[in-house]
């Protein structure tokens, strides 16, 4: 990843950062779709600059913040043209600042993944699924799904489905890690594989 974009969300008196991240991701989410290849993969990855997950215990809590900061990452800046977030955010104007098509530095801390990390939060939802196969009841599947449902405290973004019109929550996870070949990408910019450039 050579060249970036940095997305800077605006403080705002009277609209909270979530409301703009969602906003934000969800105009990103699109313009990705429309980038993405035959395997429902893009060459342009994201990072959170001042993404901060310290996991707390009974004494300290639990630090989560996905900061104020975006940076889209592609390999070359016909890439970056291409994408032309600015038309994709255009209508965000007053909540966030995106600076021009950048090299990324020499001088890097590292590499990282930032990748989706979703749980299972409804065992119900998830009984109704399984009743609909058709080979057990409803109690069962209930009380089968009951102990898998996971939680987890990663920061995240609240984001409504284009198809189906729900919300849901896009949990993400950092891992430091070294430079990886590969530059495959989800349309949400996030890979558990492909790692962007920490600076």
């Amino acid at each position: 990843m050579k060249f970036y974009q940095e997305i800077t969300l605006i403080d705002q008196a009277e609209i909270s950062p979530y409301f703009i991240w969602s906003k934000l991701y969800t105009q990103l989410h699109i313009a990705l779709v429309e980038q993405k290849d035959a395997n429902e993969k893009v060459n342009i990855g994201v990072s959170f600059p001042k993404y901060i997950y310290e996991q707390g215990n009974e004494a300290k809590k639990t630090k989560v913040n996905l900061g104020s900061k975006l940076r889209i990452f592609a390999r070359d800046k016909t890439a970056l043209e291409k994408l032309n977030i600015s038309q994709w955010f255009a209508r965000l104007t007053d909540y966030v600042h995106i600076t021009s098509i950048r090299e990324v530095p020499e001088n890097i801390k590292g590499y990282a993944t930032y990748r989706r990390k979703q749980v299972k939060t409804n065992a119900e939802r998830l009984a109704r699924h399984r009743v609909k196969r058709g080979d057990i009841g409803f109690d069962e599947a209930l009380a089968r799904y009951s102990n898998v449902v996971t939680t987890t405290d990663l920061p995240y973004i609240q984001i409504k489905s284009l198809t189906s019109d729900k919300s849901f929550k896009l949990f993400i996870e950092k891992k430091n890690t070294n430079q990886s070949e590969t530059q495959v990408f989800s349309t949400y910019g996030l890979s558990s594989e492909s790692s962007v450039p920490e600076f």
